[in-house]
Order: structure tokens, then sequence, then C-alpha cells
């Protein structure tokens, strides 16, 4: 009988993992399974505190270290993590650490551990100079979360080994499965369609102006329109909603829990997210699990998960009319939408691309861990 196979020890350097987002699910997506395989994982993370790590639960193999946003210790950390090269892998988060991580481990040039970056999207989309092409040579292997961005990264940097660009997309995270949606509030619209996304100024690609403009041509005026989501935009997209004449129908909520997020996936009359730019759209993902029918851009990363007129509804991006027509055509085509919702849904169930299981089983394939381990 072979003996069980001892768990690999990773070193993850992150932006962020105790806070809401596509690149932030990805990675408490990622510690879950590997709590799941029984990985030993020490987190360095830049931009999060003790105060948010402490409010996190995280799975019992994953000790999270954060700099609340200071670069100067989050380095230093990073170097006397790798020159004490106690890991197995390094797994770089964000292209952004790739050249201080690389440039650390040249200082260790025996019993180097292999290095792995992730690539979400729009930070790997351009940039990618002289430096970076080097630095990208020197990891084992490159995930991508979207085949648009392994594409994009091998346009920048043709001379890179394309089978080192692993197609890892992202998935929906196992803790959805045992949130409870809330009770419905009576103030809650009977009829309205949602979004969930940043609202910052650098992210209008996003296309919120666009649908408060196709949802003011909508007929149905007892229809209304829930944003979720906080940012420095705010107040633009509440002047849009006014120049509109919609102001009273368009509501914009914060601090909204998961629970509570859930109620809106499952009254809502489409889920409607027509960015420009997504790297992949985690939001999708959940909008589908909870029932949602889907409309989103025929646009990068976004077309791996949602095909129009069967995993939802695509549009070109920043086409207003066509934008307003999608969602009458949800709304008002019973058939239609059950068809697309059954099929969204069947990504991030049993079987489906996109699920926790099927993410866990990628993970144990990349740091080569056998089905039976020990920690």
């Amino acid at each position: 009988m072979a003996a069980p196979r001892v768990a690999p020890r990773l070193l993850f350097l992150f932006t962020e993992v105790c806070a809401n987002g596509g690149i932030q699910r990805f990675n408490q997506t990622i510690l879950d399974s590997c709590g799941r395989l029984g990985i030993q994982c020490q987190v360095l993370s830049l931009n999060d505190s003790p105060a948010s790590i402490a409010k996190t639960l995280t799975p019992d193999n994953s000790s999270i270290v954060g700099f609340s946003g200071d670069r100067r210790r989050f380095a230093i950390a990073v170097a006397g993590a790798l020159l004490r090269g106690r890991y197995d892998r390094v797994f770089i988060g964000h292209i952004n650490f790739l050249l201080l991580t690389i440039g650390i481990l040249a200082l260790q040039p025996f019993n180097r551990a292999p290095t792995m970056l992730v690539a979400h999207g729009i930070e790997v989309w351009s940039g990618i100079g002289r430096a970076r092409s080097y630095a990208l040579s020197r990891v084992t292997g490159i995930l991508c979360v979207s085949n648009y961005t392994r594409r994009r990264i091998l346009e920048q940097a043709p001379a890179l080994i394309a089978d080192r660009l692993i197609r890892f997309p992202n998935a929906l995270a196992d803790t959805w499965g045992h949130v409870v949606a809330a009770p419905s509030t009576p103030s809650l619209a009977a009829h309205f369609i949602l979004s969930v996304t940043r609202l910052d100024r650098g992210d209008r690609y996003k296309g919120i102006a666009t649908v408060i403009e196709a949802f003011s041509m909508l007929a149905d005026d007892s229809m209304h329109y829930l944003v979720v989501g906080h940012g420095n935009d705010l107040s633009f997209l509440q002047l849009v909603a006014e120049r509109y004449g919609v102001k009273d129908r368009v509501h914009f909520m914060s601090g909204v829990s998961d629970s509570e997020l859930i109620a809106l996936y499952q009254q809502c009359q489409a889920f409607v997210l027509p960015s420009g730019k997504e790297g992949f759209g985690i939001v999708f993902l959940e909008a589908m699990f909870f029932g949602a029918p889907v409309i989103a851009a025929r646009e990068k990363g976004a077309v791996d998960v949602v095909r129009d007129g069967d995993t939802g509804l695509s549009v070109r991006f920043g086409d207003t009319i066509a934008i307003k027509e999608a969602i009458e055509r949800i709304v008002s085509d019973t058939r239609l939408r059950e068809h697309v919702c059954a099929n969204g849904r069947a990504l991030v169930t049993e079987g489906g691309p996109f699920t926790f299981a099927g993410f866990t089983r990628r993970c144990a394939q990349t740091f080569e861990v056998g089905e039976t381990i020990v920690a």
C-alpha cells in the first residue's frame, strides 16, 4: 500500500482576502479549496488589516498576516519568507508582486520553490514590458482566469511557453451554499433589475450609467433598479439617474449582507452588468446559482460564462438600445427566462465547470496534491 502523501506548504502573496470583490472572492475560494486538501497556507496580504482578518472565518490550515496597505512592511515580510525557503510553492496573487518576488528569489538560486502567478484581468491586459516578460518567463506556471486573459498575455509576451499559461477559471465559493436568504422586506420593490459591482470612477467600464439610461427607456414604469455597491462615483451615478428622470426608481445600496444579497438575486427580474472589462465576473456565477437571469456585455472574460441565449443574454458593450431590449425580452419571455436560468445554474451545480468541487480538483492538480494526504 502506497504511503500517504504529505501536503505541501504554500506561501500566498495576496492583495486582499477579507473583503468583497472579484479578486478577493477568488482568494477566499482558493484558500477554502486548499483547506479541503489539507494544504498548509501562509498568507501575506498587503491590504488586509488585523481587524478585518479577525472578523473573517478562515480555514484551519490557513494563517493570514495583514499589512494594512503598508507596502514597505509587506515587502520586508515577503523577502524574509522567501529567503527562509520553507515553502514548497509560492503563489503570487497579483502581477504587481511579480518583480518583487522574482527579484528576491534570484538571491536564492538553490532549492527555490516553484512559483506561480494568477492573472485575473485588466491588470495584465496591457503594460507587460520587457522586465515583466522576463519575470513571467521565470515562473513555473501562470494561472489565467479566462481565455481572453491568457490570449492577452501571450500577445504581449509571445516568447513565453504557451503550455505554462493554464486556464484556471474562478468558481462559486462553497460558502454560498450555507448562507440562508434573508426574508424580503416590505419596502423592497416588487419588480426590479439588479446590479452588484464597485462604483468607483475608474470602474465606469462596468456600464452602470448605460444601464440607467436603458432603464429609463423601459415602458414599464413600475420597474425599479437596485445597484448594490459603494465607491467614489456614487454622486455621478445619482446625477445620471436624475438626468434621465428615474432617480425615484434607481436605488443605491451599500452594506448589504450575504443573506440580503441572496434574497436580491432570487427576487430580481434580471441581473444586469454589461461590463466591458471583466476578467471573469464572479458575480455572474452568484446570480446564476440563485436563479437570476443574467445580462452581460459580449466582452473579455464574461464570454466564458455568459453565452447569448443559452446561459444568459449578451449585448454589445455600450449599446443602450440592446440593453433595454434584453431586459424587456427576459422579463416578458417566460420560456427564455426559464431556459437561461436553468442553463446558467447548471454551470455552478453538480458537474458544472464552475463549481467549488471542480475548482478544488484544479487546485489539487496544480499543486500536485494526491487524493490521500496528511497535514
